[in-house]
């Protein structure tokens, strides 16, 4: 689990909420205009910040604890299946993210992945940097009679805040394991 710091959060929204008050105040005169103001002028920042200005690195780490890893990333992943007898799989992968969601999608030549679930766990004490996730993997029904429809969990180790490599494990419902090595091609999203 991320620890967040609640304090932090506080004190950014209490104090973008005082100097904003007081500007407007100082410019208005009216105690209703200002307070009235403020509230609107609060709201559209926080809102700007969750979609947009949460992936700028002047707010890491104090206020936003995990990484932006949003964007297209390529590698390989190696499974046990079959005796560990497969060649290492091209992966293309795709991270969607926002300050509230992560979405991973995983392309192989013979299937696709689409993440259920995910959550960082962040522990600087513990020396963690990690994203797990499940996914729904489907494969391409010329394959299904090798390769079923199955469900799996990915856990994802990186260092740091700007990630560029991303490594890991894998395991299915299909009692497979494995493991995943990714680069970033492209940060797509800020």
């Amino acid at each position: 689990m991320i620890k967040y710091n609640i304090r932090t959060f506080a004190y950014a929204i209490l104090g973008l909420g005082i100097i904003t008050f007081l500007l407007v105040f100082l410019f208005t005169k009216n105690i209703l205009s200002a307070f009235s103001s403020t509230v609107a002028i609060n709201v559209i920042v926080w809102m700007i910040f969750i979609h947009w200005a949460w992936k700028f690195r002047i707010f890491y780490p104090w206020l936003v604890p995990f990484p932006n890893l949003s964007g297209e990333w390529e590698g390989e992943l190696i499974s046990n299946w079959n005796n560990k007898s497969l060649d290492p799989i091209p992966t293309q992968v795709t991270i969607s993210q926002t300050f509230f969601n992560v979405q991973v999608q995983i392309q192989t030549g013979e299937s696709k992945s689409y993440s259920t679930g995910a959550s960082f766990d962040i522990d600087s004490e513990r020396g963690l940097c990690q994203l797990f996730y499940s996914y729904l993997n489907t494969p391409k029904p010329s394959v299904r009679e090798r390769s079923e429809i199955h469900y799996g969990t990915t856990r994802l180790e990186f260092k740091g805040f700007k990630v560029n490599e991303l490594e890991g494990e894998y395991w299915t419902s299909r009692e497979t394991t494995g493991e995943l090595r990714l680069r970033r091609k492209t940060n797509k999203y800020g």
